[in-house]
């Protein structure tokens, strides 16, 4: 009989290396942001003096507060996951740390445990898309990928 249970790695607030809200400087352009939750908010805006208040922000959760009264991208609704997904690349692959974390969490699942938000987490009543998650596990599946590639290109020389 397959053992079918799978390992499930829960996550949420700025202690944990998966969150958003995890210190993490990485550079995006001319910018250096300090969490993903930086950089995601500030791409909301169509306005440069926001998006410089928001990477200035003090807290990641100060970052999210601001973000949420910027005037919108017309496009943000359509844009948001590839924004998310700029960020995230960022944060594991320029914080090598991170990068081999987020490689050793193996074939777990990975949860957003956050209640408040049904969309990026698992939601109230554990239903949620849990598309923060879902973003790592594909990122995660990216870098072994490409990990494992170079270890056969090296292996080639």
């Amino acid at each position: 009989m397959a053992d079918e249970t799978r390992k499930i790695i829960r996550f949420y607030g700025y202690r944990h290396p998966l969150s958003n809200f995890y210190q993490s400087n990485f550079r995006i352009g001319s910018f250096i942001y300090p969490t993903v939750e930086h950089f995601y908010q500030s791409q909301k805006s169509i306005s440069h003096h926001e998006k410089l208040e928001i990477i200035m922000a003090d807290t990641p959760k100060k970052a999210k507060d601001m973000g949420k009264h910027v005037k919108l991208k017309e496009d943000w609704e359509s844009k948001r996951l590839l924004y998310m997904w700029k960020g995230l690349g960022a944060k594991f692959t320029q914080n090598e740390y991170l990068k081999k974390y987020l490689l050793d969490t193996g074939d777990a699942e990975l949860i957003e445990d956050n209640i408040y938000d049904p969309f990026w987490g698992r939601g109230k009543n554990h239903d949620g898309k849990n598309m923060m998650g879902r973003m790592l596990m594909e990122l995660r599946k990216e870098l072994k990928g490409a990990e494992e590639q170079n270890a056969s290109q090296r292996g080639t020389r």
